[in-house]
Parts: structure tokens; sequence; C-alpha cells
């Protein structure tokens, strides 16, 4: 059985305080949260769903927006839901996510919930992927160039050595990502006795050896990390 764990326990900083929750926050008619939470809701495919807060002020926000939302979505009342306080850093969240879930859920999807546009075809086909036994990550390929500073200057615009590099192997990372789950609680517990920071789900997989897919999803899936981000949301929203 697959299960989900939807992240929403994180700090925001980035925000500098001029929005308090960026995944309640409008966007149109709706918010990051509701927007993700309904792409999963409507996947029969997904036995489990656990879903990270921060604070207990949070959580009771979170919920109203839930009670809307599954109102709305036939699928929601098959489906099991469990809140989970999250931790300090990402790691710690996905990590008691995976504890959280019963036995017989054995292969789990990560999702960011500041990722609202993601589409239940793309979360499909990483379960699709997931199931077979494999890890998987949303992820598109580098098309800027990209340049490496090769010695330490005091400022950007400081002329300095750079070397340009093969952007044909460079990936940026999304979500969901997913893996068997013993893979992830193995690999997380590794970093932590290791004293290793991981950005990524797949990083934990990477510890143990194992090999990482790659999807594509051929469509905008952006994280909103700053305020100047809602434009974009709301642009993409709307059409």
């Amino acid at each position: 059985m697959i299960g989900a764990i939807l992240l929403a326990a994180g700090s925001g900083s980035r925000m500098q305080g001029e929005i308090e929750d960026k995944l309640l926050h409008p966007i149109g008619s709706s918010n990051a949260f509701s927007l993700c939470f309904r792409s999963f809701l409507e996947l029969r495919e997904i036995d489990y769903l656990i879903i990270t807060y921060k604070t207990a002020t949070q959580l009771e926000r979170l919920q109203n927006s839930w009670d809307k939302l599954s109102a709305t979505v036939q699928e929601a009342h098959e489906k099991q839901v469990l809140w989970v306080q999250g931790g300090k850093e990402r790691q710690d969240s996905v990590y008691a996510g995976l504890l959280a879930f019963p036995d017989e859920i054995t292969h789990v999807l990560v999702h960011d919930c500041a990722r609202p546009f993601i589409r239940t075809q793309t979360i499909l086909d990483c379960v699709h992927e997931v199931a077979s036994g494999r890890a998987i990550t949303v992820a598109r390929p580098l098309k800027d160039t990209l340049r490496l500073r090769t010695e330490n200057v005091e400022k950007p615009l400081t002329p300095g050595a750079t070397k340009t590099l093969n952007r044909s192997n460079h990936w940026l990372m999304e979500t969901p990502q997913g893996a068997p789950k013993s893979w992830l609680i193995e690999g997380l517990e590794r970093a932590k006795n290791e004293n290793i920071a991981l950005t990524d789900d797949m990083a934990a997989v990477e510890l143990l050896g194992h090999p990482v897919g790659l999807l594509e999803p051929n469509y905008p899936n952006p994280k909103i990390t700053t305020p100047d981000d809602f434009a974009y949301a709301q642009f993409l929203f709307q059409s």
C-alpha cells in the first residue's frame, strides 16, 4: 500500500514576515495547501495521507481548510488522514511522518505543500514507479548555463576565475519524491547518525546507494518561497 506525506511544517522564514502562512495565503479562490491536497485526495491509488504541521494554531487553520475541501472531493471520505507535528528541519518532519504510517504502508511519496500546481497525473506516474520498487523524483533538466566560481572573492561583482559546467547532467529537484518506506527511514537514520543535512528525500536514498529516476513534469511546478512568488502563482491559477 502507498502513502503520501504532505509537508506543511516549514518555517517560511524567506517570507520576511510579509505573509503569515504561505500555505494558507490566498491564490485566487484557493490556497497552496488546498490545491496540492486536492490533487492527492483525488487519487484512489494513495491509501493513506499524513500532513505535517508546525504549531497548534496552524494545525487548526489547516484542518479548517481541509474540512472545506473534503466536502467538495468525493474521494475524501475514502482516505485515511493523519496530522503529525513536524520537526525543526525538513528531514525531521519527513522522518516523523514515516514513523507514523501503519505497517501496511510500504511505499511513500513526499510532497512540499509549497508546490501547489502538481497535477494528479504526475503523482500517479510517481505512484507507478514507487510501486515497482524504485526511487523517483519529479525534476527538470537545467536549461541555463551553469558556471562554477573556482576561487573565493569578497563580492560577486569582483572578477574571479570561473568554470562552465556541463548542464546536460544537471537536474533541478522538485516534488513529489518517493521510494520504498524502508529506504527512506534507513537513509534518514543514517543521515542523522552521521550528522548529514539533507535538502531533499532522494539524498537519503542516495546514502544507501540506490539509483534514482527523474520524472520531468513538462509544466510549471514552482515552489512558493518568497512574497514575489505569489504573483506567478496567481497567474498560473487564473490560466
